[in-house]
């Protein structure tokens, strides 16, 4: 007879206060994106609905996931407080990129090069094919830096 064992499971590591106050953050950010009219009708609750849940209201899951559209940041701080994060279906993750160094990507890209060919554009469709993955990775890496490098030129409101 299998031996049963009492436990207590895990709970959430987060509570109510917490989890309003990162709904609260994301939403504030996705309505600063877009306005709260805008909001609204993509999380389809009225504006005065919107102010509710601010002041205090809850709301369901699938408008909290709908707020992705007027801000891709916008579960952001809750799946943080989970020790999560949220990522789109068809972006590489760091684990796909995996551990290689910045030469080694970069001899990806210089892989795919021909300087034989006129242009230097890419080998055969079958051998450029078969680098896909890489050359993704390496879009995917240098694209967050690209994006870094503007936020940090990009000029600053002054409120």
């Amino acid at each position: 007879m299998p031996h049963r064992r009492n436990f207590v499971p895990e709970t959430s590591p987060v509570n109510e206060d917490e989890f309003r106050d990162a709904m609260i953050a994301g939403l504030a950010r996705a309505q600063r994106s877009v306005g709260a009219r805008a909001l609204a009708y993509i999380m389809d609750v009225t504006t005065k609905q919107l102010g509710n849940i601010f002041a205090g209201s809850s709301t369901n899951a699938k408008r909290l996931w709908d707020a992705l559209a007027a801000d891709p940041t916008a579960l952001d701080d809750i799946a943080s407080a989970y020790g999560r994060k949220i990522v789109a279906a068809d972006s590489v993750t760091d684990a796909e990129i995996g551990t290689l160094p910045i030469a080694a990507l970069l001899a990806k890209v210089a892989e795919a090069e021909s300087p034989d060919s006129p242009g230097g554009v890419a080998k055969t469709h079958k051998e450029l094919l078969a680098m896909e993955a890489d050359i993704r990775a390496v879009h995917h890496l240098t694209g967050n830096w690209i994006e870094r490098i503007s936020s940090i030129r990009a000029p600053r409101a002054v409120a």
